[in-house]
């Protein structure tokens, strides 16, 4: 069994339009949303040592989209980060 967390919201905004509802909702989706599927399927791959989550990010997970996609990056940079935290749990190399 394996997981591909692949959602995503990316509202093109400057930051400085302070739009927090659309913050909300890619928080919601592109973070939120990668961590519940990994928590609904992680409990079952560890008690059978066998399974793959596949998070999809994005270029701008590594390179900031400004300043239209600021936030999206954000949220990008952190699945990254919840992928490679993952990939140390799994033993599996970086």
């Amino acid at each position: 069994m394996d997981l591909v967390n692949n959602a995503g919201l990316m509202p093109i905004r400057p930051m400085a339009e302070v739009n927090t509802d659309e913050w909300d909702a890619m928080i919601d989706i592109n973070l939120k949303g990668v961590l519940y599927g990994i928590a609904a399927t992680l409990p079952m791959f560890l008690g059978r040592s066998s399974g793959h989550v596949i998070n999809i990010s994005s270029v701008a997970g590594t390179k900031v989209f400004s300043p239209g996609g600021t936030v999206y990056s954000g949220t990008k940079f952190a699945v990254s980060a919840i992928s490679e935290g993952l990939r140390h749990l799994g033993g599996a190399a970086p």
